[in-house]
C-alpha cells in the first residue's frame, strides 16, 4: 500500500453551500394496490398492511387493478402470482410499462427460483413466499416505498443539476469535487443495475493503483478518475441508459460518446490534471479495438489502463437488465483470455492482486 502520509486528498473535508435540499420526500406510508383471485388471502394481506399504517385496496382481477392504475398512479403494488386472467409477472409488467416507478411486489406459493429471478431481472422490487409473514410484507412494503421516494429525490437531483450546469456553463469552473461526487451517485441511482458503480470502480482503480507502487498523487488521481468516469452519461438520454434490449449502431455510438462529453463537462477544471484523460481512455483497449479514438498501446496512459480494466471488472461481475453478473472465478477466466489484448500482463496481475470484493 502507498504512503498517504502528507498528500490531502481532493475529496476530503470538502463542504459546499448548495440551493438544493438533499432530503428524503416523506415515504413512511401511503397507498397500496393488491390483486388476488383468493378474496380471503387478499383480505388478510389487506389487514395486515393496515395494521402497519397503509392504506390497501385489493381487487380480484388484474385487468381491474390495471384500471385503476390507469386512473390513478399508486406508488406500490403487492399482487398474487397465480391468477386465472394473468400471471403476477405479467401484471407487474403491464403495471410498469404504465408507469416504470411504480415499485411491485409479488407473492408466490410455489417458491420457483427461477420465476423469482426473471422478476427481479424485470423490474419487480420483491419476490415473497406465500402466505407471507406478516412482519416480512410490512418490511417488503415499507422498502418499496423507500426506494420509491429516494429514486425519485435522486432523480429531481439529477435533473436540477443538469439545468444548473446548463445555467452556469460560462462559471462550470465553480463546480466542486464534492458537486461531482454527488453527481456520480446520482447517474448511478438511474437504474438499479447500477447503484453504487462509480465508487465501486474508484475503489479498485485505487487498490490497483497501490498495488503497482504508484505515488499517493498518482493514486489518488485515479481514484478521481474512476468516481467521475462516467459523468459524460449525464448527456446520454435515459431511455437508451436503462434498454434492456440489444442497442442499434446508432444507439451506441450515443453511448460510446459519453467518454467525449465527459471531456466537454471536465475540461474548464485545470486542477483536475491527468484524470480528464484516464476518464477519456477509459474505454480504450491495447489492440486498438476500444474508443473513442482506437488508441492502441503505449498510446493509453496507464491511469487509462487502470480505470478501464476496473470499469471492466465491476461490469463483468454487475448484473444487468439482460444478464446476471458472473462469479469472480468466472470474471478471472474471462480477464485472462483478453490478457495482453484489452489491458496489459501488469495491470491484469495488478487486479488479480487488488480485488477490492466491493460487489
Amino acid at each position: 500500500m502507498s504512503d498517504r502520509q502528507g498528500y490531502t486528498s481532493p475529496l476530503d473535508g470538502i463542504e459546499e453551500e448548495t440551493d438544493y435540499r438533499f432530503d428524503l420526500p416523506p415515504a413512511d406510508a401511503g397507498e397500496v394496490l393488491m390483486a388476488d383471485d383468493d378474496e380471503s388471502a387478499a383480505m388478510l394481506n389487506q389487514a395486515l398492511l393496515e395494521a402497519a399504517g397503509y392504506e390497501a385496496k385489493y381487487y380480484r382481477s388484474p385487468a381491474a387493478l390495471l384500471d385503476a392504475v390507469r386512473n390513478d398512479i399508486p406508488q406500490v403494488i403487492v399482487t398474487d402470482f397465480h391468477m386465472p386472467q394473468m400471471t403476477g409477472l405479467d401484471l407487474g409488467q403491464a403495471a410498469l410499462e404504465i408507469e416504470p416507478d411504480i415499485k411491485v411486489i409479488i407473492l408466490s406459493g410455489t417458491g420457483d427460483e427461477t420465476t423469482a429471478q426473471a422478476a427481479l431481472r424485470m423490474g419487480v422490487s420483491d419476490y415473497i413466499r406465500k402466505p407471507p409473514e406478516p412482519v416480512a410484507l410490512a418490511r417488503a412494503v415499507q422498502r418499496a416505498f423507500h426506494q420509491r421516494a429516494a429514486e425519485q429525490h435522486h432523480r429531481e437531483m439529477v435533473r436540477w443539476m443538469r439545468l444548473e450546469l446548463d445555467r452556469r456553463a460560462d462559471a462550470i469552473r465553480e463546480v466542486t469535487m464534492s458537486t461531482l461526487a454527488a453527481l456520480a451517485n446520482a447517474l448511478d441511482l438511474r437504474s438499479p443495475h447500477f447503484h453504487g458503480h462509480s465508487r465501486a470502480v474508484s475503489m479498485q482503480a485505487a487498490a490497483i493503483a497501490e498495488a503497482l507502487d504508484l505515488s499517493p498523487k498518482e493514486v489518488e488521481d485515479v481514484r478521481t478518475a474512476g468516481l467521475l468516469h462516467d459523468v459524460g452519461m449525464m448527456a446520454i438520454p435515459d431511455a437508451l441508459v436503462e434498454k434492456a434490449d440489444a442497442l442499434t449502431d446508432d444507439e451506441f455510438e450515443v453511448i460510446r460518446s459519453h467518454c467525449d462529453r465527459g471531456v466537454e463537462i471536465l475540461a474548464p477544471m485545470q486542477h483536475l490534471g491527468p484524470v480528464i484523460r484516464y476518464i477519456h481512455e477509459h474505454h480504450e483497449r491495447l489492440n486498438g479495438t476500444g474508443y473513442p479514438q482506437g488508441k492502441r498501446g503505449d498510446e493509453i496512459s496507464l491511469g487509462g489502463q487502470i480505470v478501464g480494466i476496473s470499469e471492466t471488472w465491476i461490469a463483468i461481475l454487475e448484473s444487468r437488465a439482460y444478464r446476471n453478473g458472473m462469479t469472480r472465478e468466472e470474471g478471472l477466466h474471462l480477464l485472462g483470455e483478453i490478457e495482453g489484448q484489452w489491458f496489459s500482463k501488469e495491470v491484469t496481475d495488478a487486479l488479480r492482486r487488488a480485488d477490492t470484493g466491493v460487489m
